[in-house]
């Protein structure tokens, strides 16, 4: 069976499997993705070891040069404001709440959690916390039980997204979009890096730490 426009979600199903492991496996044989994958079995003229830059450091190099340093205060305005911080991502956007949890807990006094469970967010929700979400596109997983529960809890929510995404059907208190430049598309969620996030985090500490310095 020839199908051009078939998508690895697709593949997985026609070969028992799961997504995930259709795309390790074509990583094992050399191609960036399945979109490679195909082209290359299509016939069509495709050299693996032609390139030179991945896409994905050119998708970096172009947020860097485009990097705006604005969005750094507008997330500690808003951060200064809560004694009790809960950073909630799922996956490897749990990775980097954690390690942002850690790096704020370093420097303040503010009680910041890190957790990937919801029922977790219910316990320690209250009308003092901020819920900061950490999520690359917001379409992996419905927040949509999470956000009830902290707002029933009268916690305010802010999202904090790498991609430019439609958000208009989230009820949150605060949106964060932190790069106008998407990862590939046939990337599924778990897959797609976390690095704009840890760019994020970085700068974050340095600018509160500069801020705490001008205290003293």
């Amino acid at each position: 069976m020839t199908r051009s426009n078939l998508k690895i979600i697709d593949a997985a199903t026609l070969c028992e499997t799961s997504p995930s492991k259709v795309s390790k496996l074509v990583r094992k044989l050399g191609f960036e993705n399945f979109k490679e994958y195909k082209l290359y079995f299509s016939g069509k003229s495709f050299d693996i070891t032609s390139k030179q830059k991945s896409s994905e450091i050119e998708r970096l190099i172009a947020f860097l040069t485009n990097y705006d340093p604005k969005m750094v205060d507008e997330f500690l305005n808003v951060f200064m404001k809560f004694n009790r911080i809960i950073i909630f991502g799922l996956g490897p956007s749990f990775i980097s709440a954690d390690y942002f949890a850690y790096k704020l807990n370093t420097l303040t006094d503010k009680k910041v959690f890190a957790t990937q469970h919801e029922d977790y967010v219910g316990h320690l929700a209250d009308e003092h916390t901020l819920l900061i979400v950490f999520s690359v596109t917001g379409a992996f997983s419905s927040f949509k039980h999470l956000f009830t529960s902290a707002k029933e809890k009268k916690s305010q929510i802010m999202l904090i997204l790498e991609e430019n995404k439609n958000t208009r059907d989230f009820e949150v208190d605060y949106i964060f979009r932190l790069s106008k430049f998407p990862q590939n598309d046939e990337l599924l969620a778990f897959e797609k890096t976390r690095t704009i996030f840890f760019i994020f985090i970085e700068e974050v500490i340095a600018r509160l730490r500069e801020k705490l310095n001008e205290k003293e």
